[in-house]
């Protein structure tokens, strides 16, 4: 077996690989390690597959970049989050595929080393098949040196009638749903492959900047998200009332399964009753009806000292997100350091950050 650089490999025999496999998604593919080390100016693709007699056996997605506010320091992270486990030919027998894991784990180890990573985070995503069907039944990524800082996820199945997926939420999520629905003096627009604009898609990142009161990312990230909706990867949802777009999200699209990327509202209607939740209930029977199966809400954080410590603004986007409901499927992660004196350090920075946060 062989390891072979990721700019060695043919991008069409990459991503068609990730098609194929049971065990990638999006993040796994030529497009998301594009976005991901586009991300950031000093970002490196270290990405990487295995190869044996012209046959590729596993692609390795693997993005080096800064650690923010730590000057000359390094870690292995992928568009804000972490790395996700390698993926490997469906066709492989589990005797083989344990041998090729550790030899990629050994090449991360040896790639962490020679470019002076010092910490590391990994996840099995949970979009993937086998995770889906209980494959895993504990975290694979303690076995190569990790440390668990495992979560939880919600994941909506998609094939459950639309009345049952309301039933599933939250009262005061379903109060607020048909209380936004009566309002008739607004609209959802949806805009995908085949009718998205660089005009309209400005009028999103004019949202998301208001909202977040400054400019959030390099114009690299802004132009290759919206090269992932051209590409049919992701799509677009906003609320429209009076002509003017007030509100918008970002789903991630891919193998008939989605992901809620990022969204947001005009700080004007933040506060207004029943808009975040509408779009989150167009977007559930928008994909219903596209022929998706799952929809991953978002992360379930908790107050406490894991890979970070959660502000209760993240707590509470976290919370609103559980809402909607779905089954509450393992968020398996794991976290590595190479540097002994930056792991004393960002423990020390993360106990005070809970404390700052949560107190004594």
């Amino acid at each position: 077996m062989k390891i072979v650089d990721f700019s060695e490999i043919n991008k069409q025999e990459w991503d068609n690989f990730c098609l194929k496999s049971d065990s990638a998604w999006l993040r796994h593919t030529s497009h998301w390690i594009k976005f991901s080390e586009e991300n950031g100016d000093s970002n490196l693709n270290l990405s990487f597959g295995v190869i044996e007699d012209g046959k590729l056996l596993a692609v390795i997605p693997l993005i080096a970049q800064p650690i923010p506010d730590e000057a000359g320091l390094m870690e292995f992270e992928m568009g804000g989050n972490s790395i996700p486990f390698p993926v490997l030919l469906n066709s492989i027998p589990d005797s083989l595929k344990n041998e090729i894991i550790k030899l990629i784990f050994k090449e991360i180890d040896n790639r962490a080393k020679n470019h002076k990573i010092s910490y590391s985070r990994f996840f099995i995503d949970p979009l993937i098949e086998p995770l889906l069907n209980d494959f895993y039944k504990s975290n694979p990524l303690l076995e190569f040196g990790f440390n668990d800082s495992s979560l939880a996820t919600n994941i909506i199945d998609l094939s459950l009638e639309e009345d049952s997926i309301l039933r599933g939420m939250r009262k005061g999520h379903k109060s607020d749903i048909k209380f936004a629905l009566k309002n008739k003096d607004q609209e959802v627009v949806f805009f995908d492959k085949e009718n998205i604009s660089s005009e309209i898609f400005d009028k999103y990142k004019d949202i998301y900047f208001s909202a977040a009161g400054k400019k959030v990312g390099n114009d690299k990230r802004w132009k290759n998200t919206l090269e992932l909706i051209k590409d049919g990867f992701a799509i677009l949802i906003m609320i429209k009332r009076g002509g003017n777009y007030i509100s918008g999200i970002i789903i991630l699209c891919y193998k008939n399964k989605s992901y809620y990327g990022f969204s947001a509202t005009l700080p004007d209607f933040k506060k207004e009753r029943g808009v975040g939740h509408l779009l989150q209930w167009e977007t559930i029977k928008y994909l219903k009806n596209k022929g998706f199966k799952y929809y991953e809400t978002g992360w379930n954080f908790l107050p406490i000292i894991s890979e970070d410590v959660y502000s209760q603004k993240e707590l509470n986007i976290s919370f609103f997100k559980a809402g909607f409901g779905g089954k509450k499927y393992p968020l398996f992660r794991g976290e590595k350091f190479y540097d002994l004196d930056y792991s004393k350090k960002r423990r020390i920075q993360l106990e005070k950050k809970y404390k700052d946060y949560y107190g004594e």
